[in-house]
């Protein structure tokens, strides 16, 4: 306890005053602003109360990996601690969220105290992360982990067994969160040697990863005779490539895409199917529906909106757009315009900064993320693992902007102009289907 405290001395009072106040600003707004679970957050519950309840992965009675077990298991220990109070793992989760900005912080190291503070700030006060607490849904730990890996591979050069194998770990539990999380692994191993990665710190790496994931993996092919890591991928990618897909989430593929299946895993199978073979034979709706995923990825925190504040998010009966509508003006601005800034910021940055060990890292899980959504579905949700290192950007570049902005180069000026135009034609689009909502 002592070791905590003399460490926490270390740090500059202002720094514990902004992690402090973040973190009740999280508190209370969990505390004050309690609502019925919704969407994704049932199933979650519902899997972590059988877990903890039950000792079973089950939906229904029967086994399943449609939800990957990640987020569920942990939700599970929370409630082995403490009995069946989702409130605690909102509460937990705005804890683990206020890291965050500490975390960022470190990732800032060799800036100015300015800074560095400045970026914590940016964090504990950002709306979007504080909302994201009280929702039972795997954003925050997701993007606790994520920024965990990252601050791990920049910090330490690998060269232990003890730092690849803890990289391992955290990657596994990445992995059994997000699946698709292996597509940034395989892109990160890719950039190795802008990385300064020793190759047989590989091993360990994948010693730990295959730690965590094993045991899943192994229980999937006793449920289901395939080793998999989840049974969604296949309805994940037919949503997104199908005659009806919109680019969002929507259930609106043809009924016999999936016609006869028995179970989840053989519906994963012919939903993969389905889509391949819709993605060869129509490789022009394949690419135009890739541009509206990506659309739909950096689309606006409406639907962060609308989940917390709407009286019936779920109500089908009503569109999405009267929703987003509906919502006080004042909200809308106070979520939106920090995501805009530190997004926009951020992108110009991306393009204009030195191309360092945590460029290239972030250039890696960013092109890997793109490629993930523009091949499945976008989604404003999905965007949010993504902001703690534009944040990190968005600290850096607006201190002294308007003299790094001279100092860029014609090309990555324009190339910087393109990107913050398609960001504002993704906003003002929405303004305008809101507006006549």
């Amino acid at each position: 306890m002592s070791t905590v405290f003399s460490r926490l001395r270390e740090y500059p009072r202002a720094l514990l005053f902004i992690l402090a106040l973040g973190l009740v600003f999280r508190t209370l707004f969990i505390s004050l602003h309690q609502r019925p679970l919704i969407s994704d957050e049932r199933e979650y519950g519902q899997l972590a109360y059988n877990l903890y309840e039950l000792g079973s992965y089950t939906y229904d009675g029967s086994p399943t990996a449609y939800r990957p077990v990640g987020y569920p298991a942990l939700v599970s220990m929370v409630y082995f601690v403490v009995g069946h109070h989702p409130i605690a793992v909102k509460f937990l989760q705005g804890f683990l969220d206020i890291l965050i900005a500490l975390m960022i912080y470190h990732l800032l190291a060799g800036f100015s105290s300015v800074v560095r503070l400045l970026g914590a700030a940016f964090w504990a006060f950002y709306p979007p992360a504080i909302l994201y607490t009280n929702y039972l849904m795997s954003e925050s730990v997701f993007t606790l982990l994520l920024v965990s890996s990252v601050l791990l591979l920049l910090k330490s050069i690998l060269r232990k067994p003890g730092s690849s194998f803890a990289l391992g770990l955290l990657f596994g539990a990445l992995v059994l969160m997000k699946p698709s999380f292996l597509l940034v692994i395989l892109v990160l191993t890719a950039f190795l040697p802008k990385l300064q990665v020793p190759v047989r710190s590989l091993v360990f790496v994948a010693l730990g990863a295959l730690l965590v994931v094993s045991p899943w993996l192994i229980r999937n092919y006793r449920a289901s005779g395939t080793v998999v890591l989840s049974s969604n991928g296949g309805i994940n990618l037919l949503i997104g490539n199908n005659p009806n897909s919109t680019g969002a989430y929507a259930i609106t593929f043809p009924p016999e895409a999936i016609a006869g299946a028995r179970d989840e895993f053989e519906v994963n199978r012919r939903a993969s199917e389905y889509a391949v073979r819709y993605i060869v034979e129509h490789p022009g709706a394949f690419l135009v529906n890739g541009v509206k995923k990506i659309a739909h990825l950096f689309e606006s925190e409406g639907g962060l909106l609308v989940w917390s504040f709407h009286d019936s998010p779920e109500d089908r009966t009503v569109r999405y757009a009267t929703k987003y509508a509906s919502i006080p003006l004042l909200l809308v601005l106070l979520v939106n315009v920090p995501y805009a800034i530190f997004l926009m910021t951020g992108v110009v940055w991306l393009v204009g900064s030195v191309q360092n060990k945590l460029w290239w890292t972030f250039a890696a899980i960013l092109g890997s993320w793109l490629l993930i959504h523009f091949v499945f579905f976008g989604g404003g949700r999905f965007h949010f693992p993504l902001m703690p290192f534009f944040v990190v950007l968005a600290a850096e570049f607006l201190p002294g902007m308007k003299h790094k902005l001279h100092q860029l180069s014609t090309g990555r000026k324009v190339l910087a102009a393109v990107a913050v135009l398609g960001l504002l034609s993704i906003w003002i689009y929405e303004a305008v289907v809101v507006i006549n909502a």
